[in-house]
């Protein structure tokens, strides 16, 4: 297996969670959440435009539809985990959207065709049990924990569908335009959901303050480059599923992240929780893990 296809994914995981945990921060900074869409988006838009300076050829009109497509569901995908990402603690949010991994396996076996070897069924009990004990929050907030599961499940599936039809139309149109389209498709859906972000109360107040924006501006960065990274890793080595389950890791990094050094960013809601809880995570996260290093074999 090329280093690339192994590196890309891992790096790309590792920054997912130190993104997630500043897209955090930025709206207990009081970040408004459309700004915080609309930034990230747009950030990560421009990225994939660098693409365009790399040898390809331009698909007819019909072919174009596909990226379009894939734009259109990665942008609903954003929707679903920010919503995530305000309703909750990262270290929920973030291992619960690490089931997409599973997720990919079974669209792959259901959309395109792949087989699904027992050792994948075995990891569904194990993702299955970590994701119970991730959820499982005695005296927390019912209301906002069942909101937090809820929309990053979402976000998983969603996204899930988008990495496996990136990688059955991919080949038919080259990585090099067909990445840039899907992209500059979800950044121009951005900008026309602009006046809905505002108007459906999903921002109260457009002003964002100094170090809510810096923050704001470090997470867009990471989200950006790490979409990069793991979509190159889908487009040029072509297995959706090898790179989910690489990717899978940010899981672990998410709790590990405001777990142990999580003064370096300040103080996050989760950092207060008891060390049970805290723990109870963590064991699940290694759960997820444990099911992704099942598919790896």
């Amino acid at each position: 297996m090329s280093s690339g296809a192994l590196l890309l994914p891992l790096l790309a995981a590792f920054g997912y969670a130190c993104g997630a945990i500043a897209v955090k921060r930025s709206l207990g900074a009081g970040a408004p959440g459309s700004l915080v869409n609309i930034g990230c988006n747009v950030v990560m838009a421009l990225f994939f435009q660098i693409l365009w300076f790399f040898p390809g050829r331009m698909p007819g009109p019909l072919l174009l539809m596909e990226p379009v497509a894939c734009g259109i569901l990665f942008f609903i995908g954003q929707l679903c985990t920010f919503r995530a990402l305000a309703s909750g603690d990262v270290s929920i949010a973030v291992p619960m959207l690490g089931l997409k991994v599973l997720l990919v396996a079974l669209f792959s076996v259901f959309l395109i065709g792949k087989s699904l070897p027992a050792s994948w069924w075995i990891a569904s009990v194990f993702a299955s049990a970590g994701v119970a004990l991730i959820s499982y929050s005695p005296g927390g907030s019912h209301r906002r924990l069942a909101a937090t599961i809820g929309w990053s499940f979402a976000a998983a599936a969603v996204f899930a569908l988008t990495d496996v039809l990136v990688q059955y139309w991919v080949p038919g149109i080259g990585y090099t335009r067909f990445a840039p389209v899907m992209f500059g498709t979800m950044g121009a859906a951005t900008v026309m959901h602009l006046p809905a972000l505002f108007k459906g109360g999903f921002c109260q107040d457009a002003r964002c303050p100094a170090p809510a924006l810096s923050w704001l501006t470090a997470g867009a960065l990471l989200l950006g480059i790490q979409s990069l990274g793991m979509y190159s890793a889908i487009g040029l080595y072509g297995s959706a599923a090898m790179t989910n389950i690489l990717y899978g890791s940010r899981s672990l990094w998410s709790v590990l992240l405001v777990w142990v050094p999580g003064s370096l960013v300040g103080s996050l809601p989760e950092r207060g929780s008891r060390g049970a809880v805290m723990g109870r995570r963590l064991a699940g996260a290694l759960m997820l893990f444990a099911a992704m290093a099942l598919v790896l074999r």
